[in-house]
């Protein structure tokens, strides 16, 4: 059984939803610390007709608050955000489909971030066809921090492989998971470029929903990590 782990991000790429397809179980980690800077889990990146643009959430961030805990600090954020998508993708060939999943989820955003980028994730990868068993971290009694957080969290959901992006194995000890039973398996997320309705040079890293717009559920097929994998010494 495989386990992913990630933020709760907001309208994330690719890459985030390639990682839920490879995995089993996928925990949000609703209980790690916001970030006082810049962070994927209240702003993410989608076209718009002058080119690459950021969309960001504004929240009330306190240091070390959870991202659990943080609540929206203006409440026509999702209007403005939802006008913005319907702007920039209204020509696109799934428009319709797509923006049909998505207005209810603008219409009652909720109070709290993660709920919203939850449900949103959640959302998309129904439509995708993406299924696995979703878990918050916040709801395991799990006191460690990193790795072994990581290891505890597995052992909590039964798994015995933890999945991990490239960008993991800049911090990741292999040694703790192997010690602990648990298969480390690092993947690298290639994007797969996909006709874009605004034309021009293929942007990479926006959000999936600039794909679902774009390709519709064929966006599905662009979820896959490389058949190579990187492993841990377990």
């Amino acid at each position: 059984m495989k386990l992913g782990v990630h933020q709760p991000n907001y309208a994330p790429w690719c890459g985030y939803f390639a990682k839920i397809r490879a995995c089993d179980v996928f925990v949000f980690l609703d209980d790690a610390e916001i970030s006082t800077g810049q962070s994927y889990v209240y702003r993410t990146r989608v076209r718009s007709e002058n080119g690459p643009i950021w969309l960001s959430v504004p929240t009330h961030r306190a240091l070390h608050e959870s991202i659990g805990s943080v609540r929206f600090a203006d409440r026509k954020w999702a209007t403005k955000h939802r006008n913005r998508l319907q702007a920039s993708y209204r020509l696109a060939p799934f428009f319709s489909e797509v923006f049909a999943i998505l207005e209810p989820i603008y219409d009652a955003p909720g109070e709290t971030l993660a709920d919203f980028n939850i449900r949103l994730i959640r959302a998309i990868a129904d439509y995708l066809g993406i299924h696995c068993r979703w878990e918050r971290a916040s709801s395991f009694a799990i006191s460690e921090t990193r790795d072994d957080r990581h290891v505890a969290l597995a052992h909590a959901v039964g798994a015995d492989t933890y999945v991990s992006g490239k960008g993991g194995g800049k911090y990741q000890d292999p040694t703790v998971f192997d010690a602990a039973g648990v298969r480390l398996e690092v993947r690298e997320y290639v994007a797969v470029p996909y006709p874009q309705v605004q034309g021009g040079k293929f942007e990479a890293g926006l959000s999936v929903l600039d794909a679902m717009f774009n390709v519709g559920g064929e966006a599905r097929s662009l979820l896959s990590y490389s058949s190579e994998a990187r492993e841990g010494q377990n």
